[in-house]
């Protein structure tokens, strides 16, 4: 009898066989190895043979053992992927996850892999007692990395002997950023001295932000003391408007300029951001 293949049903168990070809009246020996590493209680695995045997060509045998467990920690990670979405080169987004010990010695995270682009917020090792959780918290810059897809991962290694590593997946997409952008509406004021209202004159403009991020305006100010803003600073978040009203104080308007035209100037001062990065 030929045996042409002898093969467990798992990974976990391996096989040996001291002949494949046994001649009539003779007999081989199957060893069977199995590897108890993450088992608990009754297990069952099943052997495979495969022969010439016309009656039997495909036969099962099966062994069955019971596995004590042996304390050891257990990784338990809340999360195995992090979706960036869609960004802004230079944004700098971050991802939390959870790892909890639930085995019965400590469990110890001694080691991430990672690009150059992923930053971790904890020190490495990491030791998490029986029972507790820990955040661990992820930022990926991305200053530097080239527009288009993200593709990439995180190893994750720890001591714990059914689970060694673990791998986050990263996915997103990285457009180019946006410069600030802000809106005036109208682009000017007129006021008419003769039509007007005696006393104070109110001119009205609305400033809105169609930049991706917050904008802040830190100084808000007149060419002549008869011009007054209302406020002297603003803040505007993405897509918000605001409005910024002038009052014009007829009482302080030099008598040189009762007639004819002039032109005076609202000034705006813009902060933009400088990011820096060690």
């Amino acid at each position: 009898m030929i045996i042409s293949r002898a093969r467990a049903s798992c990974g976990c168990t391996a096989t040996m066989l001291s002949s494949d070809n046994i001649k009539s009246g003779q007999s081989a020996e199957l060893q069977v190895t199995f590897n108890p590493t993450g088992f608990n209680g009754i297990v069952k695995k099943d052997i495979n043979i495969e022969s010439n045997d016309p009656k039997f060509p495909n036969k099962k045998v099966s062994i069955i053992a019971e596995v004590e467990p042996i304390p050891s920690p257990q990784a338990l990670f809340s999360d195995s992927q992090w979706d960036l979405g869609l960004i802004s080169q230079g944004d700098f987004p971050t991802f939390s996850f959870i790892v909890e010990n639930k085995g019965e010695l400590d469990l110890i995270i001694d080691k991430i892999d990672a690009s150059e682009y992923i930053q971790c917020g904890i020190e490495i090792p990491l030791t998490i007692l029986p029972g507790e959780k820990q955040e661990i918290t992820l930022a990926y810059n991305s200053s530097q990395h080239e527009l288009g897809e993200v593709r990439e991962s995180a190893r994750i290694y720890c001591n714990d002997p059914r689970r060694k590593a673990i791998s986050l997946r990263i996915n997103g997409y990285i457009k180019e950023k946006a410069a600030p952008t802000i809106s005036i509406s109208p682009v000017g004021a007129s006021f008419n001295l003769t039509t007007n209202s005696e006393g104070e004159t109110i001119g009205s403009f609305v400033l809105a932000n169609l930049a991706e991020d917050g904008i802040k305006i830190t100084s808000i100010k007149t060419s002549v003391d008869y011009l007054i803003p209302l406020v002297s600073e603003l803040d505007l978040n993405s897509g918000e408007k605001e409005n910024l009203q002038v009052i014009l104080l007829k009482d302080r308007i030099p008598d040189k300029i009762q007639e004819g035209e002039i032109k005076e100037y609202l000034y705006l001062t813009i902060a933009i951001p400088i990011v820096i990065n060690r």
